[in-house]
């Protein structure tokens, strides 16, 4: 056996404590009650719009693409601070204390904690994702006696919504598998095999959920610092207002592009590989920022 080099050593525990960290957060995230209920609430929510569309904005689908968008933005930043307010719990009750004497550094939990937060997001993503495009699939198209939608179509994909619930509860009761944890799986893979039987569905709404994606990242990353040193209630409210603030004086709207889509449009390439980098150092500085405040406080 070849003894590794002490640098190689230390990276690879470094890394092998990372994963393990952003695993247990990853199934926490996932197995909460509360995840399964917001993203249950988002994707159905979602997928009824056009039963109750009146407007079309001269555009067949806008509304519920853009509702189903706006959707998506809000209940992302509220998942993403509520895994935040995980580490806050964790914190609290000792957990921390003993995750940090192994010894993992606390920059290191820290991160590792925001990124398995950020791994059960893209759950949540899949699952809305599909739900934005078979909303704006289904939704109220003009015939020559006036302005219906699929009712029918609608109602098959809530099916499919269901039967993710219904598989998970068989699997809990004849496996033992935790239920949560597999309705959060199980959802998004039925809504893409719903999405596959759609007739040509808006694939540039993807482009606008990968926009949405890098903007709630940079709401996961600062709601991860307020957590070191806030309640849970004061990081959600922080939080929130935090992407308020930026959406209104920031210009956050490149981060929400409704207009790109207009006319069967996506958001352009060049847009997104400027919100890339510009991503990447927001959450950089937001953890750094969380990691010095974990670095100054006492850890029961």
């Amino acid at each position: 056996m070849i003894p590794c080099l002490g640098g190689n050593c230390y990276n690879g525990r470094m890394f092998g404590q990372l994963r393990a960290i952003a695993w247990i957060t990853v199934l926490e995230a996932l197995g909460h009650p509360a995840t399964l209920l917001l993203t249950l609430a988002s994707a159905a929510g979602t997928l009824a719009l056009p039963l109750f569309q009146f407007q079309r904005f001269t555009e067949d689908g806008r509304l519920a693409r853009d509702c189903g968008l706006a959707t998506a933005m809000f209940f992302g930043v509220l998942l993403a601070a509520g895994g935040a307010c995980r580490l806050t719990r964790a914190l609290g009750d000792g957990t921390s204390a003993v995750a940090l004497t192994k010894p993992v550094s606390r920059g290191l939990w820290l991160c590792g904690h925001a990124l398995g937060t950020g791994v059960a997001l893209m759950a949540y993503w899949l699952t809305q994702g599909a739900a934005v495009l078979l909303a704006e699939g289904f939704s109220p198209r003009y015939h020559t006696m006036g302005t219906y939608a699929d009712v029918r179509g609608i109602l098959i994909s809530l099916a499919f919504l269901a039967a993710a619930l219904v598989l998970a509860a068989l699997n809990h009761r004849f496996r033992g598998g935790r239920f949560v944890l597999s309705a959060a799986l199980l959802m998004p893979v039925l809504l893409w095999g719903r999405v596959l039987m759609l007739q040509g569905p808006h694939w540039g709404d993807l482009s606008a959920l990968a926009a949405l994606a890098l903007g709630v990242a940079q709401a996961g990353a600062l709601a991860t610092a307020l957590a070191v040193r806030c309640p849970p209630g004061m990081t959600v409210g922080l939080t929130l207002a935090a992407v308020a603030g930026a959406m209104v004086f920031l210009n956050g709207s490149a981060y929400l592009p409704l207009d790109a889509l207009s006319g069967g449009g996506q958001v352009p390439w060049a847009t997104l590989g400027w919100l890339v980098p510009q991503s990447v150092c927001a959450v950089a500085f937001f953890l750094w920022c969380g990691a010095e405040a974990l670095r100054a406080r006492e850890v029961a």
